[in-house]
């Protein structure tokens, strides 16, 4: 029999390795790219289809998987994760794009019951545990980012890209037992009422509030190091500021929620306002300046929202909340349309640098949405709970 001590922190540990596996297997196909042409013989566009199909599934399976059971959900999508980790590694072309869109239905699905587990497990440690998950999340893009062509130089391509199966199977191996004997959620029992999330404002606040930040948050992923590129700045500056940025947002993600539970509350608006207006500021710096240190200047300044600004929104859906089945509705709802928002983000930019030859449109367009985060992000802390 384990003691609540031993259980609390193996639902921590739980919440950790699941979250490891939410960004590395999408973020280290990016430098990736060549060897990926090179093998499947892939021109740039099919290329771009393959980078987009994760966050096209985010946005559509997100929406439904708050109405299923939350323990066979997280069982379902990890084994997604695992499943299209090998489909893409080892079934040749038509492999790479099923499992590429199979790991993205795995993350939505995760995204989506995580927010609803720690409000379900962890009442009264939200801002701390909603701080370690989104460091986690930051940990994971960085080193799939980072370990990618490191893993590329030991393995083939194959293997490199399978190689973060691993985790998905320690996930699995991790949950699967305590889920099977009822740990999970089996002190509550569901709520009889039934709470039409989309007619309470909140719900559209906090879906705003998503949308928009991740629409800043993969232009940046995707767009980034062509923008400090065409600048005039080599590829593995450009690479280097991208990290950059990932490395400041690390700690801003551990510490921001949990700095947001922890400060007094006639503080929180202005500490949301100017975590915010962190994105604004980095894109009127990179607007106006070309120079190499107020590049510099602008990606660590663009870390802080980067690394803290999801997890906000994670804290809200939770916080505004009446409870963990009203959570998980209103994290599929906020993270389904927020992912649609934040698909347009890539294709809005291409149009833009084609019709004018340059990013500057593009850049401004994000200036714009970045104080659209910031408005968004005020009405959000500001909404009533869902009951």
């Amino acid at each position: 029999m384990l003691s609540f001590k031993k259980i609390f922190w193996l639902n921590v540990f739980i919440v950790i390795i699941i979250a490891f596996n939410l960004r590395a297997p999408i973020t280290t196909i990016g430098p990736m790219v060549d060897a990926i042409k090179n093998e499947y013989g892939l021109n740039s566009t099919f290329i771009g289809i393959l980078t987009s199909l994760p966050l096209m599934a985010f946005g559509s399976i997100s929406f439904i998987v708050g109405y299923f059971s939350p323990i066979r959900a997280v069982i379902v999508g990890i084994f997604l994760i695992f499943i299209g980790e090998l489909l893409r590694s080892y079934v040749g072309i038509y492999g790479l794009f099923i499992g590429m869109l199979a790991i993205g239905c795995g993350i939505a699905i995760a995204n989506v019951v995580l927010p609803s587990f720690i409000k379900e497990k962890f009442p009264k440690q939200m801002s701390s545990i909603m701080g370690i998950y989104s460091f986690i999340l930051s940990v994971s893009s960085i080193a799939g980012i980072a370990l990618a062509t490191p893993l590329l130089h030991i393995f083939n391509l194959p293997l490199a890209m399978v190689f973060w199966a691993i985790f998905a199977f320690i996930a699995l191996v991790m949950y699967f037992p305590q889920a099977k004997n009822g740990r999970f959620f089996r002190t509550k029992k569901p709520s009889s009422k039934q709470v039409s999330i989309l007619k309470h404002p909140t719900t559209w606040k906090i879906t705003l509030f998503m949308g928009f930040q991740s629409f800043l948050a993969y232009s940046l992923f995707f767009w980034y190091v062509e923008i400090i590129t065409e600048k005039g700045f080599s590829e593995d500056f450009a690479t280097n500021m991208l990290l950059f940025g990932q490395l400041v947002a690390m700690p801003v993600s551990l510490f921001g929620p949990l700095l947001l539970g922890k400060i007094k509350k006639e503080y929180h608006t202005s500490y949301i306002a100017v975590l915010c207006a962190m994105y604004a500021i980095s894109f009127g710096i990179l607007f106006l300046c070309d120079s190499k240190i107020m590049i510099i200047l602008g990606a660590f300044a663009m870390g802080f929202p980067w690394g803290g600004v999801f997890g906000i929104v994670l804290l809200f859906i939770a916080q505004k909340s009446h409870n963990a089945q009203i959570a998980a509705r209103l994290s599929a709802f906020a993270q389904g349309f927020g992912y649609l928002i934040a698909a347009q983000g890539q294709w809005i930019i291409g149009v833009l640098h084609d019709k004018f030859g340059n990013f500057s449109g593009s850049i401004f367009m994000l200036f714009v949405v970045g104080i659209i985060v910031n408005v968004v992000g005020y009405l959000s802390y500001k909404s009533e709970i869902i009951k």
